[in-house]
């Protein structure tokens, strides 16, 4: 079964439900804001999904990435997307369309700062401990309880089972919650949440950095869209994620959660490649979470 083509099929079905529902016969333009609908093959792949499914479904197509929505649903002029759940990436995009990216390349070799990234440091931090390789910073004697009781664990060789027999990425992420619980009162898994939040704040820098290399221009602020279940552990990232993303070329930034779905972002960016003019409320669409400056 071809995937674009079921995916043409969902989408036309929304649209004629939207045309219905507003008593009209035709959509002026449409914006899709996608999981990898930055790729030109993908956008290819959709536009003739559409030929076959639907080739009325609008006088104007746009597909971007699933980022460029979040954050054109934050602001009309770019910002940034820093994702952390079970996998993580950071997008800044400007009030051109430009895009910087970092991050957002798995688990095999990447997703620092995610769920799955948090759970498995901890892991090997306590194996590492156990087996005398390298020794943790803290106590392991929670950590340890922790990671036995909530994957069932009676030693550390039942590990293999998790990470190689039944390998379940959504799980292992899903024990970042039992670190961030613990981490009330463990100084381990406080620990390791600081350099969650360090090497989120470094995705930041890393992409201040690269706009002002290009454009030598410093930053006052940046607005940031926090997606993902990683940021309901905000206050324990915090302090991490304040020495990670300190960079000479940004000086203060806010830290925004949607409260509405970023498909209001990507209908925005429909409109404008279409020369039409959409206005959102734009600071009713989202809560600021924290705002920081250094």
């Amino acid at each position: 079964m071809d995937g674009f083509i079921e995916c043409a099929k969902e989408l036309s079905k929304m649209a004629q439900e939207a045309k219905s529902q507003i008593n009209i016969s035709k959509l002026k333009a449409i914006g899709l804001s996608l999981s990898g609908g930055a790729q030109a093959d993908s956008q290819a792949r959709i536009m003739k999904a559409f030929e076959t499914v639907d080739p009325n479904i609008a006088e104007h197509i746009y597909i971007c990435n699933d980022t460029q929505g979040s954050i054109f649903t934050a602001s009309p002029h770019g910002g940034m997307v820093l994702i952390a759940g079970t996998g993580s990436n950071c997008v800044y995009i400007t009030d051109n369309e430009k895009t910087y990216s970092c991050g957002g390349w798995g688990h095999m070799i990447g997703d620092e700062g995610s769920g799955y990234w948090i759970s498995h440091k901890a892991i090997r931090t306590a194996l590492n401990h156990e087996q005398g390789l390298e020794d943790a910073p803290y106590p392991i004697d929670v950590l340890r309880k922790r990671i036995f009781d909530y994957f069932d664990l009676k030693n550390f060789d039942e590990v293999l089972d998790i990470f190689y027999t039944n390998f379940e990425k959504a799980k292992i992420a899903g024990f970042t919650k039992h670190v961030s619980d613990a981490a009330e009162t463990d100084r381990l898994c406080a620990h390791l949440l600081y350099d969650a939040g360090l090497v989120l704040g470094k995705h930041v820098r890393a992409l201040i950095n690269r706009a002002y290399a290009e454009t030598k221009e410093d930053f006052e602020t940046v607005d940031i869209v926090l997606e993902g279940s990683v940021f309901k552990s905000w206050t324990r990232l915090k302090q991490g994620f304040i020495d990670g993303v300190r960079t000479e070329h940004l000086k203060a930034a806010r830290l925004l959660r949607l409260k509405e779905t970023s498909a209001l972002g990507a209908a925005f960016l429909g409109a404008r490649h279409a020369n039409l003019k959409l206005t959102l409320p734009h600071e009713n669409l989202v809560e600021v979470l924290d705002t920081l400056k250094w």
